[in-house]
């Protein structure tokens, strides 16, 4: 018998990938390689084909109004009430469609991905040479191998690689403006901060012009200034504390706090006054438990927090 929970999630995940789909070859700057894609979505899997019909579906439905609304006008037969009724649908479904970009800014970033994890979920892949990665909650890696080379991309967030040895095809991981390069070795990269963590073996940095070698228990980020900044000694207790579903906040500023809760569960955390980001925070918290943090908040720092459900958590005095 068929696991209802696995399908209806792979039903769920079809529909989510095929309204991104649709507003991608929706766009004028579409390209070749985007329709080549779809194709290859589509044929992936059966589900593909039927979720993408729903989604053009739905959409031909809400702009059917708009269109309508367009001949009434011309022929100056439509009644202001329909006028109204119909503004307001396409608004809503506008600020539906919006509000889900907003919750959760990383949606189109993993939809296009090799690989992606949601928020609130680690994921373990094995790549086709045997190098083995775990992807942080939020976030998406992209795969290009080839014969002389292993190149990925940490397209957002962050993740740890177990690199299989391969001296004649160097692997390299890119994120934004810095890249690592190694043969066998495990490393971290963080495409938020646009650093790297070596957990064990030698990784070759590479930013903004500069290039330096790091060994184990090392760190570098580009700075401010976009320059690579200088190596530096790390905890790899708590910089990979996520890997053990921790985290660890030492001092660390409300700011980058709230980034961290964004990997941990759908919705944003708000912190709208500056002076508040600037505030510091330290302790130990389960990474499926992010309400523990938005709790020391209030506890420790004598913050308030209002949730808005299913979208956001304001923090405020």
């Amino acid at each position: 018998m068929a696991d209802q929970g696995g399908q209806d999630d792979a039903v769920e995940r079809a529909a989510r990938e095929a309204t991104t789909w649709f507003v991608r070859l929706n766009n004028p700057l579409a390209t070749d390689a985007d329709r080549r894609a779809f194709r290859a979505w589509l044929d992936a899997d059966p589900l593909h084909g039927a979720a993408f019909a729903e989604a053009d579906e739905l959409w031909q439905d809400l702009a059917a109004p708009a269109q309508r609304l367009r001949a009434d006008a011309g022929r100056r037969v439509a009644s202001r009430r329909r006028v109204g009724r119909l503004a307001a649908a396409a608004a809503v479904a506008a600020m539906l469609t919006a509000g889900a970009l907003w919750r959760d800014a990383g949606l189109i970033d993993r939809a296009f991905a090799d690989y992606a994890a949601p928020p609130g979920q680690r994921r373990d892949i094995s790549l086709a040479d045997g190098t083995t990665v775990t992807l942080d909650g939020d976030s998406a890696l992209d795969v290009a191998f080839a014969p002389s080379a292993r190149e990925v991309t940490v397209v957002r967030g962050r993740a740890w690689f177990e690199v299989a040895r391969d001296p004649d095809r160097p692997f390299t991981a890119h994120a934004d403006a810095i890249a690592a390069r190694a043969v066998g070795t495990a490393f971290a990269v963080d495409g938020m901060a646009q650093a790297v963590i070596v957990d064990h073996g030698v990784v070759e940095v590479s930013g903004a012009g500069r290039t330096v070698t790091l060994g184990p228990a090392r760190e570098v980020a580009l700075g401010a200034d976009g320059a690579l900044g200088a190596p530096q000694d790390v905890s790899l207790e708590t910089a990979l504390a996520w890997k053990r579903g921790l985290i660890v906040l030492d001092a660390a500023p409300l700011g980058a706090v709230a980034d961290e809760l964004a990997r941990r569960a759908p919705g944003r955390v708000v912190i709208p006054d500056p002076s508040l980001r600037a505030l510091r925070l330290s302790g130990v918290f389960r990474t499926d438990d992010p309400d523990a943090v938005l709790e020391a908040m209030r506890t420790a720092l004598g913050l308030k927090t209002l949730a808005i459900p299913g979208l956001a958590v304001i923090v405020y005095r």
